[in-house]
């Protein structure tokens, strides 16, 4: 018998020890470029145009140059500028680091290009190019620059005037007073016209502002969800509103580990149940999954989906349960698992383990890092062990060797993780179809085909780890998710 068994952790991220994803917006990647094992990291900026970080730490030696290119989903290789290459980064070792400009909304890849003394290595990285946010200025900047603005306006009509009254008039000649007034009367128009731009300006400016603010922002998916049937016949129907247009909009999806959308279902305010589950799609816009048996109560909903155009999102939603039996439309791959609540309490300090029972005879080891840090790369180690101590032996869940979800305990951080980091792997698929010049006819098809077609199950070492930068300090909790045989 096969099992999906689940371990939750928590864990407090304070503030002296340091949103396709909610409140986490930087993908993380790790495996290897050819014959180089690399983790790379794009911050995207929050704004478009707008300035990404990447950076390249190489896990092995031998690295002598890396060199980072965007290419936008609409576009290809072919045409675009050299890639930039990376410098390294002082006082680290093997660490890279470069910014590239995302000018247009929408999906990218970053090609990483790693070379060495085993060769060339390359991978690309999905990421999403959205307006997150408005640049402000900051007060004492704003105060400066509106001073310099009314000395430049005074400093011109001056020279206006001057010019009128002065200038035609021969050296030490004084201005007679019908010249006087001339001068007063040019300085009067003067002003008059440049008020009137300036208010122009503004106006424009202001339109742009509504313009960024109603179409190029970028506004999060939500999902309607709704209970429909009786029984073992019930079912969560989640219908989808999205307001993004353009390249942000709605296009058509592509399965992600074989799957078109996972949703996750997780109970508030305590976080202690949780559902990992993988809706079918009715419609365009609306899905339908079987009916958990998880307690009843207020579930906040997060379903991530992946577009053919690579842009992945992660919609939102929420729904009061009621108490339920199992439901026959559940999927063979859907789980589920009640955990204590959240208390106040939180783990000792960092370095040590956790240990999580999973069943009777199987519990999760978690090897804590000794630094965790806002805004710092870590890797979380696992390990399953049976009752004797030792590590046992994974099956692929969904074509990975496990699955974890973190949310922050207020919601304003969530994140689906795999061994690979937190980028969509569909969409890192989709844009090696691309790369290989297949026509957009032979895209859909052939993509769908290939990610429906899951790897053969083969066993694994129960120790494995996610690559992860937490964005913001508070308690989480994690949700690591393994299939073993028993």
């Amino acid at each position: 018998m096969k099992r999906v068994l689940f371990s939750s952790v928590v864990w407090f991220l304070s503030l002296l020890n340091g949103v396709a994803h909610v409140g986490s917006p930087n993908v993380i990647f790790e495996g290897a470029a050819g014959p180089y094992p690399v983790r790379v990291i794009v911050r995207p900026p929050g704004v478009v145009p707008g300035l990404a970080e990447i950076t390249v730490r190489a896990l092995t030696n031998g690295v002598s140059e890396v060199r980072v290119l965007p290419v936008h989903a609409r576009a290809g290789t072919e045409g675009a500028p050299p890639p930039d290459v990376a410098k390294p980064v002082p006082g680290e070792t093997n660490l890279f680091t470069a910014e590239l400009w995302l000018m247009v909304g929408g999906a990218y890849s970053v090609n990483v290009e790693v070379e060495g003394g085993a060769g060339r290595g390359a991978i690309m990285v999905p990421v999403n190019s959205i307006a997150t946010r408005r640049l402000t200025l900051s007060p004492a900047l704003g105060t400066l620059l509106a001073a310099l603005g009314v000395l430049l306006f005074a400093l011109l009509i001056s020279i206006v005037g001057a010019a009128i009254r002065e200038s035609v008039l021969p050296p030490g000649e004084s201005p007679s007073r019908r010249r006087m007034w001339f001068a007063r009367g040019a300085v009067a128009l003067a002003a008059v016209f440049l008020g009137t731009a300036l208010a122009g300006g503004k106006r424009w400016w202001d339109a742009e502002d509504a313009n960024y603010r109603n179409n190029r922002l970028f506004k999060p998916a939500r999902i309607d969800a709704s209970v429909e049937g009786t029984g073992a016949d019930r079912a969560l129907i989640l219908g989808i509103r999205d307001e993004n247009r353009g390249n942000l909009g709605w296009t058509p999806l592509v399965p992600d580990h074989g799957k078109l959308m996972h949703a996750f279902l997780v109970r508030e305010p305590g976080l202690d149940a949780f559902a990992h589950l993988h809706p079918r799609r009715r419609s365009e816009k609306v899905f339908e999954t079987g009916w958990p048996p998880l307690p009843a109560g207020s579930y906040r909903i997060y379903a991530d989906v992946t577009h053919e155009n690579g842009l992945s999102k992660t919609l939102i939603g929420s729904i009061d349960l009621p108490e339920a039996p199992a439901s026959r439309r559940l999927d063979a791959d859907d789980s589920w698992r009640t955990s204590p609540p959240l208390t106040p309490s939180a783990p000792g300090p960092p370095g040590g383990t956790v240990v999580t029972a999973l069943t009777e005879d199987l519990a999760m080891r978690w090897e804590r890092p000794d630094r965790l840090e806002t805004g710092r790369e870590v890797s979380l180690r696992f390990v399953v062990l049976d009752a004797e101590g030792k590590a046992v032996r994974l099956e692929p869940y969904m074509g990975m060797v496990s699955h974890a979800i973190i949310r922050r305990e207020d919601g304003a951080v969530f994140t689906h993780l795999h061994p690979a980091g937190s980028l969509s792997i569909a969409a890192q698929q989709v844009f090696e179809i691309r790369r290989q010049g297949r026509d957009g006819q032979r895209i859909t098809a052939e993509l769908m085909e290939k990610m429906c077609r899951l790897p053969p199950p083969s066993e694994r070492e129960g120790s494995f780890s996610f690559p992860y930068e937490f964005p913001q300090p508070g308690r989480y909790r994690i949700w690591v998710q393994v299939k073993i045989s028993s």
